[in-house]
C-alpha cells in the first residue's frame, strides 16, 4: 500500500511552511538590502516564504498603500463600496441643470437650482383652479395691472382653470353683481335647484378671485354661498367658503362689512366640534378674548363655546340641552354630528347601568316621543335588547337592556367617529 501521503505535513494558512531542506535558506548578510514591508511581489494576503512575520492585509488590493497615502481621499485611487456608489448615483439623479444645460454650483447656496420636487415661489405659477388658495405668487404679476374681465354674460357655469385666465371669459364686478341678484331672486322663487345655484356661485367666486376683488360684495358672496351650503347639507362646499371668509375677515374693514362676523364664528366653532378639533377651539377662544371681546361675548358665540365645553367634559345632559336651544343655521351643522354624540352618550349609559327606561332616553336626548327613541334604537340594531314590561297594560314600560347591549353601543360609537367630508384637504 502506498503510504506516501503520511509524510505530507498540513500547512496552516498564514504561517510559514516548514521544510527539512536546509539548502533553501539563503544568507543576505554579505549584501544587506532594505526591505519595504508594505511592498511585495506576492499578492496581498498571502504569506511569503522568506519571512516569519504575518503580513498585514489591506482592504484595497489594487492600491499601493504607501504610494496612495497622499491621495487617500481620491475615489479614483481606491475602490468604492456599493453603498457609496448608490449615494453617488442618487446625488446625480437629483442634480438639476440650468437653462444653459450646465449643473448649478452645489457649493454655493445662492447659485443652487432647486429640485423639481421642491416648492419654488419665484418660479411656480399661480394655481387658478384653487378658489381658496392664498396668492403666494403675486410678485409674478404687476399689482397695478389687475385682470379686468370683459365678459358680459350674466349666467356662467363654473369651469376649473388650468392656466392664466382669459379676460374675455371673466365677468367684471358690475356683471357679477347682476348675476348675484339674479341668483337670489331665483332662489327665493324656488325655480332652480341647489346644484345649479352652487355651480353659479362657484363661477362668481372664481371671477372674483382671479380679479383679486376683495370688498364687501366679495364677503357677501361667500357668506351667502356658505348659508346655502348649510341649508342643503353640503359641508364640503361650506368649508371652502368658510376657509376663504377667515382670510377675508383678517381685514378689519371687511370683518364687520355685513355685521355677520359673530354668526360665522359660531358656525366655525360648531364645525370644529364636528371635526373634534379641540385645540382649534381653544386657540379661537383665546384670540377672540384678546382681539374681539364684543364678538366673544355675543350670545351665538357663547352658546357654541358652551356646547364645545360640554362635549369636552362628556356632560351629555348639558350638551343635548344646548343643542335644543340653537335655532340658527348652525342647527344644520349640529345635525351632522348629533347622532355621533347620541351614540357616545349611549355608550356611556350602557357602561353605567344594567337597564335604562326609554322614557329617560327620550328626555335626555330630546326626542319627541318614546316611539321616536324606540325607532332610533331599532334602526341601530338594538331591537333585540329592547324589553317590555306589562305589555298592553296602562303601566306598560319599555326599557333597554344596557348590560347586554354594551358591546354593540361601543362598536357603534367607534364607527361613528370617522369623519368623511367632501371637499376636505
Amino acid at each position: 500500500m502506498d503510504t506516501s501521503y503520511n509524510h505530507v505535513q498540513p500547512v496552516a494558512l498564514g504561517k510559514k511552511k516548514n521544510s527539512n531542506n536546509n539548502n533553501n535558506k539563503t544568507s543576505n548578510t554579505s549584501n544587506p538590502k532594505t526591505i519595504n514591508p508594505f511592498k511585495s511581489n506576492n499578492p496581498i494576503g498571502k504569506q511569503s516564504g522568506n519571512t516569519n512575520k504575518k503580513r498585514k492585509s489591506f482592504p484595497y488590493q489594487h492600491a499601493d498603500p504607501v504610494a496612495s497615502t497622499s491621495n487617500k481621499w481620491d475615489l479614483n485611487s481606491m475602490g468604492t463600496s456599493d453603498s457609496e456608489e448608490r449615494r453617488r448615483k442618487r446625488a446625480e439623479r437629483f442634480n438639476t441643470n440650468n437653462a444653459n444645460g450646465s449643473t448649478a454650483n452645489q457649493g454655493n447656496g445662492l447659485n443652487r437650482v432647486p429640485s423639481k420636487n421642491s416648492f419654488d415661489p419665484l418660479n411656480d405659477m399661480e394655481d387658478f383652479s384653487n378658489l381658496n388658495a392664498i396668492a403666494t405668487k403675486s410678485h409674478a404679476y404687476d399689482k397695478n395691472k389687475h385682470i379686468i374681465g370683459t365678459c358680459q354674460t350674466i349666467e356662467k357655469s363654473y369651469l376649473r382653470l388650468t392656466s392664466e385666465p382669459n379676460p374675455e371669459l371673466v365677468r367684471p364686478l358690475a356683471v357679477l353683481q347682476k348675476a348675484f341678484a339674479l341668483l337670489i331672486e331665483k332662489h327665493k322663487k324656488h325655480t332652480v335647484t341647489y346644484t345649479y345655484l352652487c355651480d353659479q356661485f362657484k363661477a362668481i367666486r372664481q371671477d372674483l378671485r382671479v380679479q383679486m376683488i376683495e370688498n364687501k360684495f366679495t364677503v357677501l358672496v361667500y357668506e351667502t354661498h356658505a348659508r346655502l351650503a348649510l341649508e342643503n347639507g353640503d359641508l364640503g362646499e361650506y368649508n371652502q367658503c368658510q376657509s376663504r371668509l377667515l382670510i377675508l375677515y383678517e381685514d378689519n374693514s371687511l370683518k364687520n362689512a355685513n355685521n355677520n362676523f359673530a354668526e360665522f364664528i359660531s358656525y366655525l366653532i360648531l364645525y370644529y366640534i364636528l371635526t373634534d378639533d379641540n385645540s382649534a377651539i381653544m386657540a379661537l377662544r383665546l384670540k377672540l378674548r384678546q382681539d374681539n371681546t364684543n364678538t366673544f361675548k355675543s350670545k351665538m358665540v357663547q352658546n357654541s363655546f358652551s356646547l364645545a365645553d360640554a362635549k369636552l367634559k362628556g356632560n351629555y345632559h348639558v350638551f343635548m340641552k344646548i343643542c335644543d336651544t340653537i335655532t340658527t343655521l348652525g342647527k344644520h351643522l349640529i345635525n351632522a354630528f348629533i347622532e355621533k354624540e347620541i351614540l357616545r352618550s349611549l355608550n356611556t349609559i350602557c357602561s353605567s347601568y344594567n337597564q335604562i327606561g326609554l322614557d329617560f332616553l327620550t328626555e335626555e336626548f330630546h326626542f319627541p316621543s318614546v316611539n321616536a327613541v324606540d325607532f332610533f334604537l331599532r334602526k341601530k340594531g338594538f331591537g333585540d335588547f329592547i324589553k317590555v314590561k306589562n305589555q298592553g297594560e296602562v303601566n306598560e314600560f319599555k326599557y333597554l337592556d344596557t348590560k347586554s347591549s354594551k358591546a354593540l353601543a361601543s362598536a357603534l360609537y367607534q364607527s361613528s367617529r370617522k369623519i368623511d367630508l367632501k371637499g376636505q384637504k
